[in-house]
């Protein structure tokens, strides 16, 4: 990643674990922000995500081809993946936008 690209792509990263809890922000903002990353990207309309709607939000933030991006889009998947504290395969709106991670 280079130049404006690499910027745009990390302010993208950035906010979205924000929104998702993944970093410190307000609880509002998570909620707000976890319900509307699944209503964007859950494709089946299933209150949740799973693993092919996650893998498109990442792609979504992380475009572009290379040993870079893939390693971005499978390290910001696997962070999502903590988070499913029932280990349904799905990720809701209340485990994203949770404050404390599962163990």
């Amino acid at each position: 990643m280079t130049g404006p690209n690499w910027a745009r792509q990390a302010i993208a990263l950035a906010g979205m674990l924000a929104l998702c809890g993944c970093m410190p922000a307000g609880a509002a903002l998570r909620g707000a922000g976890s319900a509307a990353l699944v209503a964007r990207f859950d494709a089946d309309k299933d209150g949740g995500l799973d693993r092919t709607e996650l893998a498109m939000m990442v792609a979504a933030a992380v475009r572009g081809q290379g040993a870079e991006q893939d390693a971005l889009r499978a390290g910001l998947a696997a962070a999502y993946w903590t988070r499913d504290c029932d280990r349904d395969g799905r990720l809701t709106p209340a485990e994203l936008a949770a404050s404390d991670r599962c163990g």
